[in-house]
């Protein structure tokens, strides 16, 4: 059954036992410290990941436009070509046209100013606030 232990054993064991549980302690405080790291860089590395498509987005919605106004620069080249070999050139056949590529200017100036929105909710709290809602 049981044995009777030494002074020397059961001091022995006590320093075992209080060094398991310092050995537990600094383990549980190392996890406790890596679980915060791994927290902060997955936040950073997606801050990063939502500015970088933001980003992107927006040059593609400037492409677009920029494709939009270059389509558009050729309708207007091809009607003035038309209307010179017709012999009826004339400059009002082509102002809607010219209005209508200058508020595409305008527009994609105003999108090129405008800076990155990460979250179509930012667009309308950005709304609201304009609005005074």
């Amino acid at each position: 059954m049981w044995q009777p232990k030494t002074k020397e054993a059961v001091l022995r064991e006590v320093r075992i036992r209080q060094w398991r549980a310092q050995v537990g302690q600094k383990a549980k405080a190392t996890l406790v410290a890596l679980g915060a790291w791994l927290t902060a860089r997955l936040k950073d590395t997606l801050c990063w990941l939502r500015c970088w498509s933001a980003a992107t987005a927006k040059e593609i919605e400037v492409s677009r436009r920029l494709s939009q106004r270059h389509d558009k620069l050729l309708q207007i080249g091809e009607r003035a070509y038309a209307l010179y070999r017709s012999g009826n050139f004339s400059w009002e056949a082509l102002l809607p046209l010219c209005e209508e590529l200058e508020g595409m200017d305008k527009e994609l100036e105003a999108l090129q100013r405008q800076p990155l929105l990460l979250f179509a909710h930012d667009q309308q709290e950005e709304k609201q606030r304009a609005t005074g809602s």
